[in-house]
């Protein structure tokens, strides 16, 4: 699977106005896909990739959803930015390091509206030589791509084992794919932090690529510490919510029966899935990258919207915001935004408890 180093994904179109209010009848979005296993129940909630009438999200909105492949973060950012594209995706860590840009129009002001995976193994720290625990990492050389989930791990492990980025030294590269790169050419780089696939390119044995002596120091496998630190989450424009929540409404409680499809019929979005994407083998390949990450359904949106939970939307926000500002990131040591004024929960919380 491919994931792009700024991650972001779901793209609405523009409102088609009438009357001078806008008809969801007449809307389709388009929700613009990175390779990537994690949107299982969006498939099935609209059917497949095409715009129909049969969908969920028409069912509940009277909207239709039209998913088009678009593997770079840019376009999708620029739509976000200029009203074409009203929903987009990243992961929760990514939201301080965007706000500033995004809050400059308040129309664009991102309200996170849901959680749709967890990473579940697909993020993870390699190491190779004599580390063992995260205390090792202290003077040895790391690779990453800055500014990306991957450098949110790394700072995470970090601070967990009492250190910080001055205790080490980073090499940054340009994206995942970079710093897979790196790590394999260069033998005095220590570690190199990435996520699936390229974990598996340095790690798996049957590969060409395969380093000898390399293996993973830490995951956000189920049952690892960092399991839930890794949230990929939806956002839409502060002007989309004001202004048309029942679209919001109506997407979280189809997202959410959408998951319940999936859960009936895992190998048939599977199937949609990788004829969509283009995967070579198919919907076996695509039914082994849903084992890096955890399909959010009504269990984990609730965690995930509970403030007590330590993985929650809030405490993910204020934890990359700290992380940042302390290891002297792209954040104004002032930076002081209440992550409520970034989530919308009321929605969604709706829609898993079945009202």
């Amino acid at each position: 699977m491919k994931r792009n180093a700024v991650i972001v994904i779901l793209v609405a179109s523009l409102f088609v106005a009438c009357g001078g209010k806008a008809q969801t009848k007449d809307l389709v979005i388009k929700i613009p896909l990175v390779t990537w296993g994690g949107y299982a129940a969006l498939f099935a909630a609209n059917g497949g990739a095409k715009a129909n009438t049969n969908s969920l999200f028409y069912k509940y909105g009277k909207f239709q959803v039209e998913l088009v492949q678009e593997e770079n973060p840019a376009n999708q950012l620029q739509g976000f930015a200029n009203g074409t594209y009203q929903i987009i995706w990243s992961t929760m860590d990514m939201l301080p390091l965007s706000y500033d840009s995004l809050s400059k129009d308040k129309r664009t002001i991102p309200q996170v509206i849901g959680l749709f995976d967890l990473s579940s193994g697909g993020d993870g720290i390699i190491v190779r030589g004599n580390i063992k625990t995260a205390k090792d990492l202290k003077g040895k050389k790391i690779v990453v791509a800055q500014y990306t989930p991957s450098h949110f791990f790394i700072l995470w492990t970090l601070d967990q084992a009492g250190l910080t980025q001055k205790d080490v030294q980073m090499v940054y590269a340009a994206d995942a794919i970079s710093a897979k790169d790196t790590f394999i050419a260069d033998k005095t780089i220590d570690v190199c932090v990435t996520w699936s696939p390229f974990i598996y390119d340095i790690t798996d044995p049957r590969k060409d690529t395969f380093v000898k002596g390399s293996r993973l120091l830490a995951t956000s496998a189920k049952g690892q510490p960092a399991h839930g630190l890794i949230a990929d989450i939806w956002f839409a424009r502060t002007d989309l919510v004001k202004s048309h929540p029942e679209v919001i409404e109506a997407f979280s409680k189809a997202y959410v029966d959408g998951y319940a499809a999936f859960q009936k019929d895992v190998t048939n979005t599977a199937r949609e899935m990788a004829e969509f994407f283009g995967i070579k083998g198919g919907a076996a390949d695509m039914l082994s990258m849903y084992n890096d990450v955890v399909i959010a359904g009504p269990k984990e949106n609730a965690t995930f919207f509970d403030k007590k939970d330590k993985f929650s939307a809030w405490n993910i926000f204020n934890t990359s915001a700290a992380l940042y500002i302390k290891n002297g990131g792209n954040l104004a040591t002032n930076f002081n935004v209440d992550p409520s004024a970034v989530i919308f929960e009321g929605p969604m919380l709706k829609a898993v408890s079945g009202k």
